[in-house]
């Protein structure tokens, strides 16, 4: 047996874990857990999952240096593990993301039955940007190339739903009819008029727009960009 598969079974046994429930904690396949204890895989990515699940030291899991904990020493650690992860899960909100495509219904950013999935994004760090509620932020999966290079096709942008106001310039996300548009929206500070545009030059503005005849679902707030 490897040494890192020998001291997995070591360290389950003492706990009187069964692979299956290792395999579960880790997230791996009991087959994995199986094929590592038994030798026939040299290694494995997972050496700090399996400490975590199994009370141990990492460095000692990995190279063999320090000793195996003791049973009633591992349970402890495995619950003060446990503990801290959820004191970390509790410093983040989860904020529900929705698809620009696919953008219907009466309330399009704010039903959670439309997301797509769900993004975490730290508190305090959320409290800085805005001090709106969690419950009326939103993410929204872009789609297309109208507003390049700003935003591009697939970034993610974080946006306030309760600045709806288009009096402030920004970028919003407009609905017209069942269709989602991310723009850029600017008022003439004499007219009150507003235009909407592109930040992609070939499309055309539109200009001199009643802003009453606009229906904006929040202003973008930040913008997460994917690396080519």
């Amino acid at each position: 047996m490897s040494g890192v598969g020998t001291r997995i079974k070591k360290a389950r046994e003492a706990l009187g874990m069964t692979q299956v429930t290792l395999a579960h904690a880790v997230g791996i396949s009991q087959q994995a857990v199986m094929e590592l204890e038994s030798g026939r895989a040299k290694g494995t990515k997972h050496t700090a999952k399996f400490a975590r699940a199994l009370g141990q030291d990492p460095l000692w899991l990995e190279t063999g240096e320090g000793r195996l904990r003791e049973a009633a020493k591992a349970r402890r650690q495995v619950r003060t593990d446990a503990m801290e992860a959820v004191v970390e899960v509790a410093n983040f909100e989860r904020i529900p993301v929705f698809d620009l495509k696919a953008g219907r219904g009466r309330d399009p950013l704010g039903d959670i039955d439309n997301a797509v999935s769900f993004s975490m994004f730290r508190t305090l760090w959320l409290k800085a940007l805005t001090a709106t509620p969690v419950s009326q932020l939103a993410v929204v999966q872009m789609s297309g190339d109208a507003m390049e290079p700003t935003i591009a096709n697939g970034d993610q942008v974080l946006v306030d739903t309760a600045q709806a106001n288009l009096r402030r310039e920004g970028i919003y996300v407009l609905r017209l009819d069942d269709t989602l548009l991310v723009r850029r929206v600017t008022m003439h500070p004499a007219t009150r008029k507003v235009t909407v545009a592109s930040d992609n030059a070939r499309y055309k503005p539109y200009e001199d727009l009643d802003p009453e005849a606009l229906e904006a679902l929040g202003r973008i707030v930040w913008i997460g960009h994917t690396l080519g």
